[in-house]
């Protein structure tokens, strides 16, 4: 699992992802600043990185035109801190390594609230 932190949201998730042992880029810090989605989605895919986002419907609506992508977690709260969205992230990415899942592909997953999550197959299939 790797990941690409949306411009949106604090470059410091990276940080903390890779201190945990996930691999994660900031948008902002490979030339992703001021991009649009689509290019941001296309830098995605060509490196196999779930997008973290806060542009939730720009990026669902993008996996839906894709048959297979790597997936979306999509923060649905804005105005957090940094720390307050590295606790949402962390607790979706402790969902997907120890639930059922092994990886995101073809799926958004919502965090919704602080312990709210909500699954989408993207594509639907």
């Amino acid at each position: 699992m790797r990941l690409l932190i949306d411009e949106y949201l604090s470059p410091r998730l990276a940080r903390w992802a890779c201190e945990q042992g996930i691999p994660a880029e900031a948008a902002v810090h490979v030339g992703l600043a001021g991009a649009k989605d689509e290019e941001v989605f296309a830098h995605a895919l060509a490196r196999d990185q779930i997008v973290v986002t806060v542009n939730v419907g720009d990026f669902i609506r993008l996996a839906a035109t894709m048959e297979v992508h790597p997936g979306v977690i999509a923060l649905r709260e804005a105005g957090l801190s940094a720390e307050q969205q590295w606790l949402r992230v962390q607790s979706a990415l402790q969902l997907i390594q120890h639930g059922n899942y092994t990886d995101l592909i073809n799926r958004v997953l919502e965090i919704q609230y602080e312990a709210v999550h909500v699954w989408h197959e993207i594509p639907a299939s």
